[in-house]
């Protein structure tokens, strides 16, 4: 095989590639004795038939196999030898081909360009808290008091507060029942957050085994789309009504719930939790805020085919092994395509100030990340340490690492400016 490169642009190198024609021969050879094993034409028992024949008579299959087994391990030989780390796969384009002639075709490899990262310190940056006062702790302990309410059947008419254990089913436009809709023993919290007005005004006032048609019309933006700016109607028979208890916040509260010795210890436990989640906010919000102002001051061109082949795994991802129509494939690129390009610059931003200040991970520190994985979630325990006994997926996970330790560098050299804001509402994470 004889290889040479020529480079495109910063982000490319081009390969000649071409196999001398003997060892294409041979190739052809190697598939066609392959082919042999399973051939069959009269006269003749599977796998007894000539080699010359299978040649004359499966050459179509032949070719197109040669091609697929050959062309992909003779680019990835030819980029290993030119010491080459391809950002994409290699594209093979210019496939010259003729029996008894040498194979020769060029190989597009995308690669990381050297660039320099420029003005990436003292970055004027503004880290905005919320403190952790008694008012987020309550609002806290509050929740905590809702998800552990317990429900009483009662016998009498419902009120908002109580729930109805009830089943349903969507009526047409000429009263039949519509059989896919039907849901059975669904539990409807009257009065709960985003419960439709007729939904709830229907409920109100009913008995354990009434049956109500309700009418509910639904807002443009709903999520559902079949539902969306409609107004369909219901069959609901109600099941039971129950009444739902709240727990008094003490320390039988917080021993049989949460297994703390008392409640004093529980609000400890959640202004702890809250601490922690309101720091991780902020260095996100702060890497963000960095990454904006590295992005700006680093013009930077993004070679589409990996523009493009980024996008098609993000597609891919979302669609979760669901196939994807072109159309919808296309509006969904669109959508994604900002964010995917925001991320590879910020990537290669962050890859060359690692690069310019001999920042690296070592194996310690990568074993050491992996055992932080897997102490996460100690149920998925062997299965994060098995996926990390790749060698691939370990040197990802280093590059990761150390993008982290860049980052980390961009804001220690930042003029930082801290900011609290104490007038706006805080979002509370979920405490569970």
């Amino acid at each position: 095989m004889n290889v040479s490169v020529r480079a495109g642009t910063p982000w490319q190198h081009i390969l000649d590639i071409q196999i001398p024609a003997d060892e294409v021969e041979s190739r052809l050879d190697e598939v066609a004795r392959e082919v042999q094993r399973r051939a069959v034409l009269p006269g003749f028992r599977r796998g007894k038939v000539p080699l010359h024949l299978v040649r004359q008579n499966f050459a179509d299959s032949i070719e197109q196999r040669f091609f697929e087994t050959t062309l992909p391990a003779v680019t990835s030989e030819a980029v290993r030898e030119s010491k080459l780390n391809p950002v994409v796969p290699p594209l093979v384009r210019e496939l010259r081909f003729q029996p008894g002639e040498p194979l020769s075709f060029e190989a597009v490899v995308d690669v990381k360009p050297e660039l320099e990262a420029r003005d990436w310190k003292k970055l004027p940056l503004t880290r905005r808290s919320r403190p952790i006062d008694a008012a987020a702790v309550a609002q806290v302990m509050d929740r905590l008091r809702e998800e552990s309410a317990v429900f009483v059947d009662v016998d009498r008419v419902a009120a908002r507060g109580d729930l109805v254990l009830a089943d349903s089913v969507r009526l047409d436009v000429n009263g039949r029942p519509m059989g896919h809709t039907r849901a059975k023993g669904i539990r409807l919290e009257i009065g709960a957050p985003g419960m439709l007005p007729e939904l709830e005004s229907g409920l109100i006032g009913a008995r354990s085994g009434d049956a109500r048609t309700i009418a509910v019309s639904y807002p443009e933006d709903h999520q559902a789309e079949e539902l969306r700016g409609r107004t369909w109607s219901y069959q609901v028979r109600v099941r039971k009504i129950q009444d739902k208890k709240l727990r008094e916040l003490d320390d039988t509260f917080a021993r049989d719930v949460f297994k703390l010795s008392s409640v004093e210890e529980l609000k400890e436990r959640v202004r702890i939790n809250l601490e922690a989640e309101e720091q991780s906010r902020t260095q996100r919000e702060l890497d963000a805020a960095a990454t904006d102002e590295l992005v700006r001051r680093n013009a930077l061109e993004l070679p589409e085919r990996l523009v493009a082949f980024m996008l098609d795994r993000v597609v891919r991802e979302a669609a979760q092994g669901r196939e994807v129509p072109d159309h919808l494939a296309a509006e969904m690129s669109g959508r994604y395509r900002p964010g995917v390009e925001r991320s590879l610059r910020r990537e290669l931003i962050l890859d060359a100030i690692a690069r310019q200040e001999q920042l690296s991970v070592s194996d310690e520190e990568i074993a050491a990340e992996i055992d932080r994985i897997a102490a996460a979630d100690p149920r998925q325990a062997a299965r994060v340490r098995a996926r990390y006994a790749d060698a691939e997926r370990r040197r990802t996970l280093g590059e990761t690492l150390t993008e982290r330790k860049a980052m980390g560098l961009v804001i220690e050299s930042a003029e930082v400016r801290d900011e609290v804001m104490s007038d706006e509402p805080m979002v509370v994470p979920a405490a569970r």
